[in-house]
């Protein structure tokens, strides 16, 4: 089946139209980054540049659509790069003033050429410029955050995809010419108009898979999202992060930190002496009695139901031996105000920079290993 130059131009513009609405819902949706904004602003462009390239197949006099269709070509590849720099957080200012010198210079290029310019006025400056643009994209995915995502990798496919076919339609231009045998065969509008359509497909799929994680990802490689439940409590990966950025600030102004861990007798033991619904009663006592007597600002994590963690800077005159006795103390009053015939064991563990050093794991690692010691011998450790 042959399809003449309207039908193709008119189903490209199609396929990018519904693209275009499907992505810029999404972005009103989900209240997109700079990242995402940029990539939607790229469909946008594409919506343009279709538009005047209509425009130019139904009135081929109007050779302005044809220079504003280029720059908007170009501007649309841009917006991709664009897109790429602000997922990575590096400032805009500069990459946006090329953009805009190189999306302008390819306008006036075709606008130079005048009304004689023919179908392919400025030729040369649509396809060096959409080149530019895909080969800095390509090279803006594998670096920083973006560059961590595997997801990146199919965009960068994509750009390179589209690199190497400007580079060889501008080879092929100046060499053979638009009139060429070779040029009909392989980089007519015609091809171009199918490749764009499984570029806009893909490039669909892989931005949308890289903004669903900008939230958590805003151009810095090493963000995570840290996950709590409804009183508060880290949940143990979690908490390992936060304990990792809290003695790293420590660290560099030299405060003191304590990471103590509370320990009752595990679950299972609990349920067997008591029976499991007051098993559930007095754990849920447990972990509100540990919330209740440390400071307000100290993050609290889990390494299990019946262990949980917590790191605070101490007062000048607070000894570690003395924090464990106190915090082991409140706990006991508090689980034996059940009334219940027997209080589960309890061991409370610390562990101070100024003997461990602001290593995050070590720190935790001492203090468990004291609330463990603790809760067998029955009494506070270090």
């Amino acid at each position: 089946m042959t399809l003449d130059l309207f039908s193709l131009q008119l189903m490209t513009s199609t396929v990018i139209l519904i693209a275009a609405c499907l992505y810029l819902l999404e972005t009103l949706l989900r209240r997109d980054g700079a990242a995402g904004r940029l990539w939607s602003a790229t469909f946008l462009a594409g919506v343009f540049s279709a538009l005047c390239y209509l425009v130019w197949v139904l009135l081929p006099q109007p050779f302005v659509a044809v220079a504003i269709g280029n720059g908007a070509f170009v501007a649309a590849t841009a917006f991709i790069w664009l897109g790429c720099v602000a997922f990575n957080g590096r400032s805009l200012r500069t990459p946006a003033i090329f953009a805009a010198a190189v999306v302008a210079a390819v306008i006036v290029a075709a606008l130079a050429e005048g009304p004689d310019g023919g179908d392919w006025a400025g030729g040369v400056g649509l396809f060096l410029g959409n080149a530019v643009f895909a080969v800095l994209g390509a090279l803006e995915t594998r670096r920083g955050a973006i560059g961590q995502r595997w997801s990146a990798a199919g965009l960068t496919v994509v750009l390179w995809i589209e690199t190497v076919w400007f580079l060889g339609r501008t080879v092929v231009f100046v060499t053979a010419g638009p009139e060429s045998e070779l040029w009909r065969a392989a980089f007519d509008t015609a091809t171009s108009n199918f490749l764009t359509i499984i570029l806009v497909v893909a490039t669909v799929v892989v931005t949308s898979v890289l903004r669903a994680s900008e939230s958590a990802l805003r151009g810095q490689a090493d963000t995570r999202t840290l996950v709590v439940d409804e009183r508060g409590v880290l949940q143990p990966e979690s908490f390992r992060f936060a304990l990792g950025a809290f003695t790293a600030r420590a660290s560099v102004s030299g405060e003191p930190l304590v990471v103590a861990v509370a320990q009752m007798c595990d679950a299972g033991a609990v349920a067997r002496a008591f029976g499991p619904e007051e098993a559930e009663t007095i754990v849920r006592a447990f972990r509100e009695s540990v919330r209740r007597h440390i400071p307000a600002t100290a993050p609290l994590g889990e390494m299990d139901a019946t262990t949980l963690t917590v790191a605070f800077t101490p007062s000048a005159d607070a000894d570690a031996g003395r924090i464990a006795v106190d915090l082991h103390d409140r706990i006991v009053d508090d689980l034996a105000a059940l009334g219940m015939s027997i209080v589960p064991v309890v061991g409370v563990g610390v562990a101070t920079t100024a003997e461990v050093g602001y290593d995050a794991e070590a720190l935790r690692d001492r203090a468990r290993d004291a609330a463990v010691a603790a809760t067998a011998g029955g009494v506070p450790g270090r």
